[in-house]
């Protein structure tokens, strides 16, 4: 049996928990701050905020320059970890194997789990519709590899049930970033004019060690299924056992 893997991203994690405590945040930018060098810098930004131009790493009074009635509260240590721990233990009712995935998503091991819900898209969308309810805005993939089901989930296009005949297929319109790289690796693929997967997906391996390292090489097999990644879930599975006395 393949294994297929689901990537939940959660786009607004700490402001939507905040937001489920005052609703009144859900329709006002609204912003979490951190001290930082000496200043307040934005954390997170809901998507009221987002929206006015406001993201995560601005100085908050560059930001309240933009928007003068912006709400802010201060972020709470350690909130998205205990929030992702939380609702991976809450995710085991979809499938035994579910990881904390830093800093704002989860991956579940699925396989042989969407077939007791009436198939893959109708697993995905139960899984989605519950996590809604819940109060989170969410997106999520899934894919034969935990690479591919994160890249679609954050910056792919329907259909986000990815078959195992089209995984590279829905790979190469997604920007680097899609690939889990350190932020010096991205912007160097971007300074030589490397926009997209599908410009560097077939290049010589030996010339991409060279210029990227073996880091990258790394991440590209395991989005293509050639490394396996492993997943560590929050609860650990007994070993099954049967004795005969």
């Amino acid at each position: 049996m393949a294994r297929r893997f689901v990537s939940i991203w959660f786009r607004h994690l700490t402001t939507d928990w905040f937001t489920l405590r005052q609703p009144r945040l859900r329709d006002v930018p609204f912003v979490l701050r951190a001290p930082s060098h000496g200043r307040m810098v934005i954390t997170a930004a809901n998507a009221v905020a987002e929206g006015k131009g406001i993201t995560p790493g601005m100085v908050l009074a560059d930001a309240r320059a933009i928007t003068p009635d912006l709400e802010v509260s201060d972020d709470k240590t350690a909130l998205a970890g205990k929030l992702l721990k939380r609702l991976a233990e809450w995710c085991i009712r979809f499938t035994p194997v579910a990881a904390v995935d830093p800093p704002d998503g989860l991956l579940l091991d699925v396989t042989g789990c969407p077939h007791l819900w009436g198939g893959e898209q109708a697993y995905l969308e139960e899984i989605l519709k519950k996590l809604t309810a819940r109060g989170y805005e969410v997106r999520a993939a899934l894919a034969d590899t935990p690479g591919v089901a994160w890249a679609v989930a954050r910056f792919g296009k329907e259909p986000y049930v990815i078959s195992s005949a089209n995984h590279l297929e829905a790979l190469l319109p997604l920007p680097p970033e899609a690939l889990r790289l350190e932020e010096e690796t991205i912007e160097r693929l971007h300074k030589l004019g490397l926009h997209r997967i599908s410009q560097f997906i077939r290049m010589p391996r030996p010339s991409l060690r060279r210029r990227f390292g073996p880091h990258f090489l790394m991440r590209l097999d395991m989005v293509l299924g050639k490394q396996e990644e492993y997943l560590t879930p929050v609860q650990l599975i007994e070993p099954y056992q049967e004795r005969l006395p």
